[in-house]
């Protein structure tokens, strides 16, 4: 199984994202602590400042004030026992109080948790008075109010964490397709270049540095690519302008030999069926160099306005005797139409589309050449009955030396030719075909 690597764009918003979570979740524990330091060390220096109060006023014997209630500070409430335990003076809220373990006289504030689960700082501290009796003063602030706003404070927090974790994915989304931006314009640009463009370059200096680099090896890459092309067009049409000579000579010399009137009759049916290779050579080279000039730059054309119908008629009857020798029914199903184009090329085109026709449909058969508006244009089709072709190979068909492997003789060329013809006319060649039922052939062609 093929591994991927997933989308850069997720990568970011995910990195984003989480590196914004963690980030506003350590800033959340923080804050967290020191809320909780805040209150703690608030409420300890509260109660050291009442611990002090009321011991001062313990030891000037004036712990009654002149109103004749008892001091009652704001958060803690006390109690003050003498020597032996007994309790001096209390204020009134402190007996309802669970009881609790209270920590040594001298010891910092403690917390201490009651089995109802409310918390309390417990404070304990020795006072004396001014007869030189004395005792402890315990004091207890209940604390559970503080705890339940710090429980509300960490929701909050949670949810701002959440949001923040959410907006920081959203932003990250745009941030990184906003940085991506670039790259995604280097894919639709390069994506315009095909094997008729392969001089096309990207400009490096219009990206970022970072893709500067990039764009450079890919423009590096696409000049040995077109290089490589031009190499093998070159070798190609050499190759089939050098051959032209030779296999005409041949051609003439077998002919010759063939007519002559000491032939015998076995070795003129022999020279008869190597005639026939010399002419399927020579359309083969025919075809590739007819393919090297067109792959070699703009053809000019010779456009005058074409009969559709008259130029199907013609195609028909130039094919009308090989037809009947394989007892195919051959016919035209044409509106009258005209369309701007080079006839030849038209022709070329037809010709290649009907020849394959036949060598694809069985005695009995019917091949039909048709035209119609449609698409826009104008459409021509050549359609047959024969065997059809495999689902498999129809992406695959109009490429040079592209064929299916039961396709007999041929080197897949006469649909390339027919596809470069389509191209050159401003046009597109569409091929569609069931197995067992036939295969038809549009040229989809503009009306101009």
């Amino acid at each position: 199984m093929r591994r991927t690597s997933g989308s850069i764009l997720w990568k970011l918003q995910a990195g984003f994202a989480l590196a914004a979570m963690l980030l506003a979740a350590a800033m959340a524990l923080f804050m967290d602590r020191g809320l909780q330091s805040s209150l703690e060390a608030e409420d300890a220096q509260v109660m050291e400042d009442q611990a002090r109060a009321m011991t001062q006023q313990l030891a000037t014997g004036r712990l009654e004030p002149p109103s004749g209630e008892r001091p009652r500070l704001e958060k803690a409430e006390w109690r003050v026992q003498d020597a032996s335990g007994r309790v001096v003076a209390a204020s009134p809220a402190l007996a309802a109080l669970p009881a609790l373990t209270l920590p040594g006289p001298g010891d910092p504030p403690r917390e201490a948790t009651s089995q109802d689960g409310r918390t309390f700082t417990l404070l304990v501290r020795p006072w004396r008075g001014p007869a030189g009796a004395g005792g402890r003063l315990i004091l207890v602030m209940d604390r559970s109010h503080e705890h339940a706003l710090v429980a509300r404070f960490r929701r909050t927090l949670a949810l701002a964490v959440a949001l923040a974790a959410l907006a920081a994915a959203l932003l990250a989304r745009l941030v990184a397709a906003w940085g991506l931006a670039p790259l995604g314009r280097i894919i639709r640009e390069a994506g315009t270049i095909d094997d008729q463009h392969l001089d096309t370059r990207l400009a490096a200096e219009q990206f970022p540095q970072e893709l500067q680099e990039l764009v450079t090896t890919l423009n590096a890459a696409l000049a040995r690519l077109q290089a490589a092309f031009e190499r093998t067009g070159q070798l190609g049409a050499e190759l089939a302008h050098e051959l032209r000579t030779p296999l005409q000579n041949l051609r003439s010399t077998l002919e010759n030999q063939a007519l002559g009137p000491a032939c015998p009759p076995a070795q003129r049916t022999a020279l008869g069926g190597l005639l026939e290779d010399c002419d399927h050579m020579a359309a083969l080279i025919d075809q590739i160099l007819f393919l090297a000039r067109a792959e070699a730059g703009p053809t000019p054309l010779h456009r005058v306005r074409v009969d559709v119908a008259a130029l199907l008629e013609e195609v028909r009857a130039f094919f009308e005797a090989a037809a009947e020798e394989a007892g195919i029914a051959l016919g035209v199903d044409a509106v009258p139409l005209s369309v701007s184009a080079d006839p030849l090329l038209l022709t070329r085109a037809l010709h290649n589309l009907v020849a394959n026709a036949l060598r694809h449909t069985p005695r009995a058969g019917r091949v039909t050449l048709g035209a119609a508006p449609g698409g826009g244009g104008l459409q021509l089709w050549v359609e047959d009955t024969g065997r059809g072709i495999p689902p498999e190979w129809l992406p695959k068909l109009g490429r040079p030396f592209t064929r299916p492997p039961d396709e007999g003789r041929g080197l897949g060329l006469g649909l390339a030719i027919v596809a470069r013809i389509a191209t050159m006319l401003g046009g597109a060649m569409d091929l569609r075909s069931e197995v067992g039922r036939g295969t038809r052939v549009t040229l989809d062609l503009p009306c101009s």
